[in-house]
């Protein structure tokens, strides 16, 4: 009797195993499915770009000395004219009173002479034979001389000269703008053609980045790009147009050590009201090199090789297929399909599922 009951145990349990192997298989199997939809690829490539003003304008001095006035910080605004800063002129002026003084001395040395000669005097004696032609002709030469007025011309000259010194002394903004790279401070003495600091214009903003030598071909002006600030509350995206290519590439070390030509390329950036620039800020440059609309696309990572070619899985009647495929174009990231599917088939996303199988249910998630 109880080898009986044990068998009939027996054979309960494993029909309940059987029941529920068989559940399982029928179960049908969860996944994320993706509705094939037409639209646009692109072939891009991305680069660092940094925001520059503009303009920039460097402010050198020609002369140099000592700075008495400096009435300006960084970050400060300024308009064209305003004055920066000012050189100790006093050394200058002092210059200028010995020239006057020198002036002075050769006008009273020119009087003295034309007091001291008089030529009518020296006419009337050559003509009774007093004197010979030689000795008038050379006191009327030394009255007509250029050599007074050459002295006093050429330090004239030197006093001009002192004069446009000082003026170059008072430094005023070229432009409107903002001080920037501020190199000096008051009381400091300085070399004739040192960079003081730059004026960053207020007319707007540049980009610029670099490109390497094999990407340069496919920019051309005028070609937009897309402009994307990393922002804390979410990326800023906007657009911009390449306005010059450089003609000659530079040499640049990568971040891995290798040298590399890079072409700098400038780009005028048109900026939405919510995005907040200032030179130096760094931005991604976003270049679309090549572009196809009304595609049949479908992430990369859904196709799978499959017989000498590719394949997805695709979901008809509730089941799980192998659909072959033949590709178009490709990103990084997705892949057109010119043959093999149609507008809203249900392609799964993860061709590695677990369980999947040619004709397993498919329950979408």
């Amino acid at each position: 009797m109880k080898k009986k009951w044990r068998l009939i145990l027996g054979i309960l349990l494993a029909l309940i195993i059987i029941g529920v192997m068989v559940a399982e298989a029928l179960k049908p199997l969860e996944a994320e499915l993706l509705t094939v939809e037409r639209g646009s690829i692109a072939k891009t490539f991305q680069e660092k770009g940094l925001v520059q003003a503009a303009q920039e304008t460097k402010v050198y001095t020609p002369y140099g000395g000592k700075v008495t006035r400096l009435n300006i910080q960084e970050g400060d605004q300024v308009e064209a004219g305003t004055l920066l800063l000012t050189f100790d002129s006093q050394e200058l002026s002092y210059q200028i009173q010995n020239l006057k003084a020198q002036i002075r001395s050769i006008e009273a040395q020119k009087d003295l002479q034309e007091l001291t000669i008089d030529l009518e005097t020296m006419k009337l004696l050559y003509e009774a034979g007093i004197i010979t032609q030689k000795e008038y002709e050379e006191a009327e030469n030394t009255l007509n001389s250029d050599y007074y007025p050459a002295l006093i011309s050429g330090l004239k000259a030197q006093i001009d000269q002192i004069n446009y010194q000082i003026a170059q002394g008072r430094v005023v903004s070229p432009l409107n703008g903002t001080v920037a790279e501020l190199n000096i401070e008051q009381g400091m003495v300085v070399a004739p053609g040192t960079p003081l600091m730059t004026i960053l214009s207020d007319s707007g903003y540049k980009v610029e980045c670099h490109v390497l030598t094999e990407d340069a071909p496919s920019i051309q002006t005028g070609m937009e790009v897309t402009l994307i600030q990393d922002n804390r509350s979410g990326d800023r995206v906007f657009s911009g147009a390449v306005e010059k290519i450089a003609a000659k590439a530079e040499e640049s070390l990568s971040a891995l050590g290798l040298i590399e030509q890079r072409l700098k390329i400038t780009i005028v950036p048109t900026i939405p009201e919510d995005v907040d620039l200032k030179p130096g800020y760094a931005l991604d440059v976003v270049f679309t090199i090549d572009k196809q609309d009304d595609q049949l696309i479908v992430p990369k990572t859904t196709l799978f090789p499959y017989n000498d070619g590719y394949a997805v899985w695709v979901v008809r009647d509730g089941k799980a297929e192998i659909q072959p495929v033949q590709k178009g174009m490709e990103n990084e990231r997705d892949t057109a399909i010119v043959e093999g599917l149609q507008e809203g088939d249900l392609v799964i996303l993860n061709p590695k599922l677990e369980g999947l199988k040619e004709g397993q249910s498919i329950k979408p998630l």
